[in-house]
């Protein structure tokens, strides 16, 4: 079974970010969130930008990835919305964003996006998350908590039928 990581983005170890620090204190503690495939490209969109979809790594230690499970055939869905939002050019709308942590519908824009709302429908075009969740107002903490339970189950799942090493001890008592 292939996975998607999602990585979540806390700003508590950043110098600088104010804007960061201020958007995780609004819905802790994550501030960002981006989705990447098995070839290793993330897809998001940051702020100033349109949507990227690139090789990337994620050595920051202020990143924390969640492996959500998902088919073959979820993952090329993933994957084929990632490269269809690029290919539109979408753009970042702070308005948007800032609406989404004010848990305020905003004007529906065909043309911009924020993070956590591109990640959310790219899951959702793939059926990994359902279609009532309101991608608008989803912020990158509130992604990460529905998530984590998909991604707890197959942590669970993956270490059920790991072999744990054991160790025998032979006790042998001296005759007295």
């Amino acid at each position: 079974m292939k996975t998607l990581r999602v990585w979540f983005y806390d700003p508590t170890l950043d110098t600088e970010g104010f804007v960061n620090k201020l958007v995780s204190r609004l819905d802790s503690p994550f501030c960002h969130v981006e989705v990447q495939f098995a070839d290793d490209r993330a897809c998001s969109i940051y702020m100033g930008s349109k949507v990227l979809l690139r090789a990337r790594t994620f050595d920051s230690p202020n990143y924390v990835c969640l492996h959500v499970p998902c088919s073959d055939l979820q993952h090329t869905l993933a994957s084929g919305h990632a490269e269809h939002l690029q290919s539109r050019a979408l753009g970042f709308s702070s308005l948007q964003m800032t609406s989404c942590f004010l848990w305020a519908r905003p004007s529906a824009s065909a043309q911009h996006t924020f993070c956590s709302k591109l990640v959310t429908e790219i899951l959702q075009q793939a059926g990994v998350l359902g279609p009532t969740i309101d991608s608008q107002i989803t912020t990158p903490s509130a992604l990460h908590r529905l998530l984590e339970p998909q991604s707890r189950k197959q942590c669970t799942e993956a270490t059920k039928h790991v072999a744990v090493p054991s160790m025998a001890l032979d006790f042998r008592v001296p005759k007295a």
